[in-house]
């Protein structure tokens, strides 16, 4: 997972613990250091940081925070909802804008995050993007860790869930599936758009940016 223009992914959920309701409702997977010691949740491990908080702005931006800081999500409860800046000066650029590939993509040489929704997921529907909990070819039922969609039975998608803008919980943790593009929104200001599913349903919504978010790398 990661908020729309960091340069850093951040853990997702352990699958084993997710719960059918609640928010959060599964936990952090465990994460270890180099030398095999668990990295503490709220320690020396994931964190939470409000951009409020001190010493995460600097210059206006909490660019300097966010690389110094890569297992810390930065959440904003207020407008404009971006890791970012809690004002108006966003960066389209911070993955390229929907156009090049930027310094700032997380994804490896050779691969990009997707530059555009509707064209790199088009064309996926109920016919050709089918769901599957615990292996079935059904749409309803519990969530689960292996539950998610089969683009074409070539291409599988994990319903991944995200972690909240607010406070960065996680949700929907094997229910929905979410993919960020780099695209900046034509319809809301400060928001990106992406690629979400549902077990029935699949859209393209502009979402603030502090959201956490999986990312689906595609050559360039």
């Amino acid at each position: 997972m990661a908020s729309r223009g960091r340069k850093d992914a951040i853990p997702g959920a352990d699958g084993s613990t997710i719960q059918q309701s609640g928010s959060p409702n599964a936990e952090t997977i465990a994460i270890y250091g180099a030398d095999g010691i668990l990295l503490s949740e709220g320690g020396t491990g994931f964190r939470k940081v409000n951009i409020t908080a001190s010493g995460v702005i600097n210059g206006g931006t909490s660019q300097i925070y966010a690389v110094k800081h890569p297992l810390t999500l930065i959440y904003n409860a207020d407008e404009p909802h971006d890791w970012y800046t809690y004002a108006g000066n966003h960066n389209d650029a911070l993955w390229g804008d929907g156009a090049e590939k930027s310094t700032y993509d997380p994804c490896p040489n050779g691969w990009r995050v997707p530059p555009d929704a509707e064209k790199t997921f088009g064309d996926f529907s109920a016919d050709n993007f089918s769901y599957y909990i615990e292996g079935e070819l059904i749409a309803t039922g519990d969530m689960n860790m292996t539950n998610g969609r089969n683009y074409l039975n070539v291409s599988w998608y994990p319903a991944g869930g995200y972690r909240h803008r607010n406070a960065g919980k996680l949700n929907s943790i094997g229910g929905n599936g979410y993919v960020w593009t780099s695209k900046p929104s034509s319809v809301v200001e400060f928001y990106a758009k992406n690629f979400m599913f549902t077990m029935t349903d699949q859209g393209f919504p502009s979402t603030a940016r502090s959201y956490g978010f999986p990312v689906r790398c595609v050559q360039e």
